[in-house]
């Protein structure tokens, strides 16, 4: 159920549904349906346009990605690898962990979130890091999965003219992202080309390019929650030192700022040294969040040059706007072309990233698996976050 009203089946995904699951005020349980709202848009989408992957597709699965950092689950993961060996001792850390995660220990709406965030506790990065990822999510949903759904609904695929396709596309403002949805437009034509389309190699060919323009969009306007998440270790430390001070001192407050400021300044270098380290534990498990992508039967390595051949159809493109874009974000002859993002808070680093994984993986069937099994869909669709690997 979705707000009280029955999950559909994929081909059905409307765009009422994707304002229903908008409206969605408790942000885990909206990461988990916007995650199976794109995986239904993904299958709905693909039952019309064949073969090969589109952009929900991957948003299905960076979205699931996302919610281990919506639900503050990186810390517990970072912990398990590091202490491989003593699982034994971290079980029922861990187990306790996830209860508290699952009761909203980083959810303000919830009593222990709200005492949580009162605490000012060395998690407040991961609070933070937590929020600016639910953020973005929600904003790219909000405005990409609504396209995909009023798509799928308003442009009939047997439609005899092309004056509903004409309609959806004036919708989409004019102008570059942010603001502007001038890539959603070209590239929502370019999946109605293809789908007219009979020559195997331009059907792949304009797919990708039309997956990678929603991609750069969607990528230009996650940039501010994309650098807040990575910075959150930073926002919060700098801030210890008046934490510190009016917890000491609660009319510390009312100081003018003349004394105010050397004070903060003396008592934060009390605290700092502990919270640099909880700083750096912090900015290392939350920059390592999003250098992973959990796809089926597989865990990408974003700093990682991706190394899987491309397939034949886009090989050597032929398409000149495709060739062109590609351009934009591939080294130039002869340097190497090692699509590892060093930096993901940089956009072109992660665009190059991003057209590798959707040119290597276009016609990966795995992709297209379900997100969740039915018991976990049953589940969230309560307000319930299932048990297990979701």
């Amino acid at each position: 159920m979705i707000g009280g009203h029955s999950h559909t089946a994929p081909e059905d995904c409307s765009p009422q549904d994707v304002r229903q699951i908008v409206a969605i005020a408790n942000p885990i349980i909206r990461n988990l349906e916007i995650t199976y709202c794109y995986s239904r848009l993904a299958a709905a989408f693909a039952e019309r346009s064949g073969e090969g992957a589109n952009w929900c597709t991957y948003a299905t699965w960076a979205s699931r990605q996302a919610g281990r950092t919506i639900r503050g689950e990186d810390l517990l993961e970072h912990l398990e690898r590091r202490l491989a060996g003593g699982r034994r001792l971290l079980h029922p850390m861990a187990t306790l962990w996830r209860r508290l995660l699952r009761r909203g220990l980083f959810q303000r709406e919830t009593r222990i979130g709200r005492l949580t965030a009162a605490l000012h506790t060395p998690f407040d990065a991961f609070e933070c890091a937590s929020d600016a990822v639910a953020r973005g999510n929600l904003k790219v949903f909000e405005e990409i999965g609504l396209e995909f759904a009023r798509y799928l609904h308003e442009c009939a695929p047997d439609a005899a003219d092309s004056a509903p396709l004409r309609r959806f596309l004036d919708q989409l403002r004019p102008g570059d992202p942010p603001d502007g949805q001038r890539y959603l437009r070209q590239a929502f034509a370019r999946y109605e080309r293809r789908r007219l389309e009979r020559d195997p190699k331009v059907r792949a060919q304009l797919a990708v390019l039309a997956n990678l323009e929603i991609g750069l969009h969607e990528q230009t306007r996650l940039q501010p929650e994309i650098r807040e998440a990575l910075n959150a270790a930073y926002a919060t430390q700098e801030d210890l030192g008046r934490r510190a001070l009016e917890a000491l001192v609660p009319s510390a407050a009312r100081w003018w700022s003349v004394f105010r400021r050397p004070a903060i300044a003396v008592v934060g270098v009390v605290a700092a040294g502990a919270q640099r380290s909880a700083s750096r534990l912090a900015r290392e498990v939350i920059t390592e969040s999003f250098m992973v992508l959990s796809l089926p039967g597989r865990v990408l390595a974003l700093g990682t040059h991706l190394t899987d051949a491309y397939p034949e159809a886009l090989d050597e493109p032929t398409d000149a706007e495709l060739t062109e874009l590609l351009a934009r974000f591939e080294p130039v002859a002869p340097a190497a072309d090692d699509c590892g993002a060093r930096d993901w808070s940089d956009l072109n680093q992660r665009m190059h990233y991003i057209v590798h994984m959707f040119c290597a993986f276009h016609f990966s069937e795995l992709l297209a698996r379900p997100p969740f099994s039915p018991e976990q869909v049953a589940s969230f669709s309560q307000g319930i976050v299932p048990d297990g690997e979701v």
